[in-house]
C-alpha cells in the first residue's frame, strides 16, 4: 500500500468522522482538529519510514553491487529488522498504530470501541483513499498505449514513469 501525501489529511478526517459519528471514540469539539492530525501524523510517519526503507534498501544494493532486482528483499529484511510492516501489512500495521494513538492522545476523552470494531470502520476508509494505484496504472497505460509493443523496454520505462508522476502531481497526490 502506498500513503499519498494528498490523501492524508481528507483520510483523516472522514476517519474522525467516521469513529466520533459512531460514539466509538470520543473527542470534544475543540481537540477534534487536533486528533484528526494525530490520525494524519500515523500515515505521515509511515509514509516517512516507508520512504527511508526504500532508500536504504537502494543504499545498500548500489554498495554491495546488487542488481536492482534485490532491492524488494533487502527492503523487506530492513522492515523486519525495525519491526515495520510493509506491503499486504500495510493496512493491518498503521490501523494499529493509530489505535495505540488514540489510547496515548490528550485529544482523545474516552476510547469506547474495542480494536476489531475501529479496525472495522478505519481500513476500508484507509483502503479507499489510498489504493488509487490501480486507477493510475490504467490511466497512464491508456495515454501511452501507442508504446504497448515496448512495454518492458527503457523507453516504455521511463515513459510510464513520467505520465505516472504527471498524473499523480495532477491528481494532488504527491
Amino acid at each position: 500500500m502506498r500513503i499519498y501525501r494528498g490523501k492524508i489529511e481528507p483520510t483523516a478526517q472522514e476517519i474522525t468522522r467516521a469513529l466520533t459519528k459512531q460514539g466509538l471514540v470520543e473527542v470534544n469539539p475543540e481537540d477534534r482538529e487536533e486528533f484528526q492530525k494525530d490520525l494524519e501524523s500515523v500515515m505521515s510517519e509511515y509514509q516517512r519510514m516507508a520512504r527511508a526503507i526504500n532508500e536504504q534498501a537502494k543504499d545498500i544494493a548500489g554498495k554491495r553491487g546488487l542488481p536492482h532486482s534485490a532491492v524488494g528483499k533487502i527492503r523487506r529484511g530492513l522492515s523486519q529488522e525495525k519491526n515495520f510492516k510493509l506491503d499486504d501489512d500495510a493496512l493491518d500495521y498503521i490501523v494499529e498504530q493509530m489505535i495505540e494513538i488514540m489510547f496515548n492522545s490528550s485529544n482523545v476523552e474516552e476510547v469506547f470501541g474495542e480494536d476489531h470494531e475501529i479496525n472495522k470502520i478505519v481500513a476500508p476508509i484507509i483502503k479507499k483513499n489510498m489504493n488509487v494505484d490501480e486507477e493510475i496504472d490504467l490511466e497512464v497505460r491508456k495515454k501511452i498505449k501507442h508504446l504497448e509493443d515496448a512495454e518492458g523496454t527503457r523507453n516504455w520505462e521511463l515513459e510510464y514513469a513520467r505520465r505516472k508522476a504527471e498524473l499523480e502531481r495532477l491528481k494532488k497526490l504527491t
